[in-house]
């Protein structure tokens, strides 16, 4: 049998044990490393704080307050849906969020950022992306992830951020109800305006005699018809002169009056609406559930040690027997060329 079918009659675990102190040293070395690089003297550690918050589905002031609100969704105690979830999720996101945490803990000297490079800014955002994690929780709640040098930074960071929640909701819808009140105001003083001027032309034609035709024209001619039956001709006549009145003015003050009528019940809807408005301006309701705050961990999560020691071994016990292999397998190769050489020098 050539070389090559010896090496393969043995199985791989003999072929370890034959090299086994060679294996034991460099893994051991290997372990022994690892955890000496995997301290804080040459990897700073980490800690994690996580907040936990479930979004509720309104925050809408004018209609938590509502009485007698059959909507659930309005429920001030109802826990939020994908939907709300979503959104509020990417509010945490935001931009304007990590703004704050910039200036509040000084982040670009904190994570020593120079500001004179190129690319600075998106070297600090993707430093805090690094940090921060948002996500998802398996029962619909919100988990703010924050990783820090410092335990106690990383408790305040991840309770911060929900606190920045609420003020830039509330800001964002503040500034919505902002708009829509005086989108409503306007339209209050538009249909107040358009019903004065109707009130001036129902004036005027009260001022010509004409009220209301229905129960005007009943009139006129229940006293038409007492007139004729008694010879009253002046009567007669003079009620004539009514009906003609009433004939010509009596349908548009009739219209006036429906259009005075629509007007006012446009104004009280628009005025209601202006309330609860108003009422989203001036009030701030939480804008989240807080099931866990933050507190400061008194344990790393990095570095890993074990994790760490575990995989510099078996990658230095793979690199190790890939590297016998490779030896073996050359000096093998080396061996096969160089016996037709041997056997000219015999001949």
């Amino acid at each position: 049998m050539n070389n090559k079918n010896e090496f393969n009659s043995f199985s791989l675990i003999n072929y370890i044990w034959q090299r086994r102190k060679m294996f034991f040293i460099i893994c051991g070395a290997a372990a022994v490393l690892s955890f000496v690089f995997s301290t804080k003297l040459f990897i700073r550690p980490k800690f994690t704080a996580q907040t936990i918050i479930y979004a509720p589905r309104t925050n809408a002031t004018s209609k938590i307050l509502m009485d007698n609100n059959p909507n659930e969704r309005l429920d001030v105690k109802a826990y939020a849906m994908d939907e709300e979830t979503e959104q509020m999720m990417q509010l945490l996101h935001s931009r304007e969020i990590k703004d704050v945490l910039i200036d509040r803990y000084d982040l670009i000297n904190y994570y020593e950022i120079d500001t004179n490079s190129k690319g600075w800014r998106t070297k600090l955002y993707e430093a805090i992306d690094g940090a921060v994690n948002i996500k998802r929780t398996r029962y619909g709640a919100i988990a703010i992830i924050v990783k820090d040098w410092d335990p106690n930074q990383a408790a305040k960071m991840a309770n911060d951020i929900a606190s920045e929640l609420d003020t830039i909701k509330n800001r964002i819808e503040r500034d919505r109800a902002v708009a829509a009140c005086r989108i409503m105001e306007e339209q209050v003083r538009n249909a107040e305006l358009q019903r004065k001027l109707v009130s001036d032309s129902l004036m005027k034609l009260a001022q010509k005699g004409v009220f209301t035709f229905e129960s005007q024209s009943e009139r006129i001619m229940q006293q038409l018809a007492i007139a004729l039956a008694q010879g009253n001709t002046a009567g007669v006549q003079r009620l004539q002169q009514e009906i003609e009145k009433l004939e010509k003015w009596g349908i548009v003050a009739s219209e006036l009056r429906r259009e005075q009528m629509n007007l006012s019940d446009q104004i009280a809807s628009i005025k209601i609406k202006l309330l609860n408005a108003r009422m989203d301006m001036g009030g701030s309701m939480p804008v989240k559930f807080v099931i866990e705050k933050a507190i400061a961990p008194d344990k790393k999560s990095y570095p890993k040690k074990i994790i760490i020691v575990i995989i510099a071994t078996i990658g230095a016990f793979i690199t190790l027997l890939m590297t016998f292999l490779i030896i073996d397998k050359i000096k093998h190769e080396i061996k096969i060329d160089t016996k037709p050489h041997d056997t000219n020098r015999q001949e």
